[in-house]
């Protein structure tokens, strides 16, 4: 398996993963200290801060659409496999709302995959989302890696939208430098209303100068919003 690992660039790592763990020897050790930081058990003081926990029950959906009948009865393998394979862009965003009404981590390398290589925008959106649903910090290497980097602005609004619903703080420092550069206004608003879902106080200066500065009057509010409610959980 490749190294679920980001480079500094924000782009997955190339190297094999060793063993398990699912990273290379770079990043193993990083991705263990996150591990531990983020059970329950660890959650008290300043380390429990740098994870919360994300919301008791799994991050929230509220989505109406059914999943589609041909789909209900096949496996995650199996779905997985039409999510990659099937020449239908139908088919292969169903495949992906599938799987985020299941939430089954053992997707997430071919959710990966899908977000990174489908040439549909509407499926690499859907992967994004059934990523967040997920709710491990495994998914947070797509996330970001796609945030950055995808070509499609829904695709990077999906993403923003997830890592504020799941809470890790470790994604504050990429959303804050993607919150500064993206070209899209709804991309910038919704990095915004993320960090104040998250509640890390270390990016109030970045939320208050674009409070101030930022070209859109809806992400000068986003931002003002944002410090508000960072204030508010930080009493």
């Amino acid at each position: 398996m490749q190294c679920r690992g980001l480079t500094p660039n924000r782009k997955r790592c190339a190297a094999q993963a060793i063993d398990e763990t699912c990273f290379c020897a770079e990043h193993q050790l990083p991705a263990q200290i996150a591990e531990r930081r983020a059970e329950p058990e660890s959650r008290g003081g300043l380390i429990g801060k740098l994870l919360p926990r994300p919301p008791r029950g799994g991050v929230p959906d509220d989505a109406k659409h059914k999943v589609a009948g041909s789909l209900k009865n096949k496996s995650t393998e199996q779905v997985c496999h039409e999510l990659l394979r099937n020449e239908s862009v139908d088919v292969r965003w169903n495949a992906a709302f599938a799987l985020r009404r299941r939430r089954d981590s053992s997707a997430i390398e071919s959710l990966w995959q899908a977000l990174r290589d489908d040439p549909v925008g509407m499926v690499r959106q859907q992967s994004a989302v059934a990523l967040g649903k997920i709710g491990t910090l495994a998914v947070l290497g797509p996330l970001i890696e796609a945030l950055w980097h995808d070509r499609d602005a829904g695709v990077r609004q999906a993403c923003a939208i997830a890592l504020g619903n799941l809470g890790y703080q470790i994604a504050s420092k990429d959303l804050a430098e993607v919150l500064g550069r993206d070209i899209a206004v709804f991309v910038r608003w919704d990095c915004a209303l993320a960090l104040g879902q998250i509640g890390d106080h270390t990016v109030e200066g970045l939320l208050n100068e674009l409070a101030a500065s930022d070209v859109s009057p809806v992400v000068r509010k986003a931002c003002q919003e944002a410090v508000e409610e960072i204030r508010k959980n930080n009493k």
